[in-house]
């Protein structure tokens, strides 16, 4: 083909990944407000939650340490802040799994939260080690939003086909390589609303439920949406489980 040629071809799939993402972006936002209730639910055991613990707990641990004959926090308070850490953790998988049922236009149900001890467990150990990446990288500002944009498919993984935390990880990394530039653009415009949306009561808890449905989407559609097949395909010959066709 023609050097122009090709450039057209070009032109033409980024025109059409340009308005994936922007129709991926205004489902997020119209899932995000017709199913608030499941989310919301889902996001205050997973996030509220262990808040409310974290408050008890920390100073518990603090009146502890005080007691202890400590004069400054120590390791009691240490305690208080992993105990809610690990509730945090442990409910990921959970949330992810009911964003997933959303996305997927499945009912859900209040037992879909609580997910098999191995999903909890890969589930935190993904969290505790893309987070601390993450955070570092945060300080460059660059290689931390590419490290989440490389891994925000992670927890979806595991829940949706058991895989482990690494596991979860590596396939995350490698199919988002194949949509980075629409999944920026997503990201980007997600980003832009949490910015404008910040100094509101309700903005960061509704960024974070429309993220989270966000990377649902792009799991859910992006990997098996036939009428995309610019898109890559890696889930054709998986059944999305009895659970989540209940």
């Amino acid at each position: 083909m023609p050097f122009w040629g090709l450039k057209a071809v070009e032109l033409e799939l980024v025109k059409k990944r340009t308005t994936y993402s922007l129709t991926t972006f205004l489902e997020t936002w119209t899932l995000t407000f017709r199913r608030f209730f499941p989310l919301f639910g889902a996001w205050a055991v997973s996030g509220a939650l262990p808040v409310a613990v974290m408050v008890v707990t920390v100073i518990s641990g603090g009146v502890l340490d005080v007691l202890n004959g400590a004069t400054h926090p120590s390791w009691w308070t240490l305690v208080g802040i992993l105990i809610p850490a690990v509730v945090m953790g442990w409910f990921w998988a959970g949330w992810h799994f009911v964003a997933l049922k959303v996305a997927r236009g499945i009912p859900v149900r209040f037992s879909d939260f609580f997910r098999p001890a191995n999903q909890s467990i890969s589930a935190l150990v993904a969290l505790v080690i893309t987070s601390t990446f993450i955070g570092l990288g945060m300080f460059l500002i660059i290689p931390g939003a590419l490290l989440f944009l490389r891994w925000q498919l992670t927890p979806f993984y595991i829940v949706d086909r058991n895989y482990g935390p690494i596991k979860a990880m590596k396939q995350s990394w490698h199919d988002t390589e194949m949509l980075f530039v629409p999944l920026a653009m997503l990201d980007l415009m997600l980003w832009g609303v949490a910015l404008l949306t910040a100094p509101t009561l309700v903005g960061p808890l509704l960024q974070h439920m429309s993220s989270t449905v966000t990377s649902a989407l792009v799991y859910s559609k992006w990997l098996t949406d036939e009428n995309n097949p610019e898109m890559p395909r890696i889930e054709s010959d998986h059944s999305f489980g009895s659970e989540m066709l209940g």
